[in-house]
């Protein structure tokens, strides 16, 4: 029964649209006769008020055009002159009224181009009302998208202390005050926060690892951590693959056959290729665990590696030297690993300057440039290793370099200095040119 009311439903609004319009005609000769009728039933002798003060008949016409516009308004006009003409052929008079006729159909047309005139004026504003509102209805849908998007941005970062940058510099920081060699206790604890505080690891354990076997105990634990046995699945795959593994990547499609507890394991390789630790991960928040969170952590593992294993690196050289010789090459490995930018810098000078050049460059330091002096070979240099920097990155900082030598010293540096830069991209282009292998200057 519904469906069979709904269908006459459209010619009914077409039967409402095509009787609009034959009422609007029937009122325009329904009007004008009302006015040109009345005029025959008062006065007789002068139905169309000629010869009167006021020609009342062009009300007819008047209000038509007011109501309906331009076009209306001629016809009833046209319907008025018409009558005229039609009752001076009855009276048999030879001079027609043209001054009054003129009068009849100007008053008209001017009411019917007036009300147009508003017409279109309106139905601008109806348009520009329309889209004003199209336009706010699309700004509320993305607004609120935004705001939706924005919540789970909030819930995703809750409780991130800031950027890789940052969580680099209070990680050389806060491991750089403790003064025990190897991994103990202390150590393990600290490099656990660490993680956790990054990687918001609710329950997780730092294992050490001799070999390719797992210690019995964990050196450090957060949350309520039970113990793991070593042949736990994902531990065996992260020591076999030597990389960061989880559920959600490596056994997602044997996640039915998986028997672990643990979310995610991060072996703590050095720059070396020494495993000596694992992160053991039962429990994280859901929205830490993906890529990014994931990569984080992997990455600051390496750091972790890397600093345990920094004091037995046999490197020729001052302490600063050895220095940033091992972080050029944990910043090489992350640029192979993990696509991260980072650059070397070498400035050649003569001894005389070599002061002058490495306190400038000392006071331009950021949180993870490392710098240091070669006298290894030939004329002493300053190198400068700049982690997560790019080549535009470099650009600015030789361009802020040469400002401030020229404000301090009067002199140009490219006037006594030498420069040959390297991009990291494999680890295997440090050591070479760290010992300048390759002498060629850009």
């Amino acid at each position: 029964m519904r469906e069979s009311r709904a269908h006459p439903s459209v010619p009914m609004a077409d039967t409402a649209v095509e009787a609009h319009g034959w009422l609007k005609w029937l009122e325009v000769v329904v009007v004008t006769g009302l006015f040109l009728g009345s005029g025959f039933w008062l006065r007789p002798q002068d139905p169309l008020h000629v010869e009167n003060t006021f020609a009342w008949p062009v009300l007819a016409p008047l209000l038509i055009g007011l109501r309906y516009g331009f076009f209306p308004a001629l016809m009833s006009g046209l319907l008025v002159l018409l009558v005229a003409g039609w009752q001076y052929e009855i009276a048999m008079v030879s001079t027609y009224p043209w001054g009054w006729a003129a009068g009849i159909l100007a008053c008209s047309l001017l009411a019917g181009e007036f009300r147009d005139y508003w017409e279109r004026q309106l139905e601008r504003s109806r348009a520009v009302n329309d889209y004003s509102l199209q336009r706010l209805e699309e700004f509320t849908r993305n607004f609120y998208l935004m705001k939706v998007s924005h919540d789970r941005l909030e819930q995703q970062l809750a409780g991130s202390s800031g950027s890789l940058r940052e969580a680099l510099r209070r990680l050389y920081g806060e491991l750089s005050q403790t003064q025990a060699d190897g991994l103990n206790g202390e150590r393990a604890s600290l490099m656990l926060r660490v993680l956790a505080r990054y990687g918001q690891l609710q329950t997780a354990a730092l294992l050490p690892v001799s070999g390719q076997q797992v210690g019995p105990e964990p050196l450090a634990t957060i949350g309520d951590f039970r113990e793991v046995p070593a042949s736990d699945p994902l531990i065996h795959y992260a020591l076999q693959e030597r990389t960061l593994v989880s559920v959600q990547t490596e056994f997602r499609k044997h996640l039915k056959k998986l028997d672990t507890e643990l979310l995610v394991v991060i072996p703590l390789i050095s720059s070396g290729g020494e495993l000596v630790a694992l992160c053991a991960v039962k429990s994280l928040p859901f929205f830490s665990f993906q890529n990014r969170t994931l990569r984080l952590l992997a990455i600051l593992s390496g750091h972790l590696a890397d600093m345990l294993c920094q004091r037995d690196e046999t490197v020729d050289g001052s302490h600063e030297w050895q220095n940033l010789c091992f972080q050029a090459r944990r910043a090489a490995r992350d640029a192979e690993q993990f696509d991260l930018p980072s650059v070397l810098l070498r400035l050649q000078v003569e001894e005389q300057d070599l002061a002058t050049l490495q306190e400038r460059m000392t006071g331009l330091l950021r949180g993870l440039d490392v710098i240091a002096v070669d006298r290894q070979a030939g004329a002493p240099c300053v190198v400068l290793l700049m982690p997560l920097t790019d080549e535009l990155g470099l650009a600015g900082y030789l361009h802020r370099l040469e400002l401030d030598i020229r404000e301090s010293t009067g002199r140009s540096l490219w006037a006594f200095a030498v420069k040959q830069t390297l991009v990291l991209r494999q680890e295997e282009q440090v050591s070479g040119w760290l010992l300048r292998e390759d002498g060629a200057s850009d």
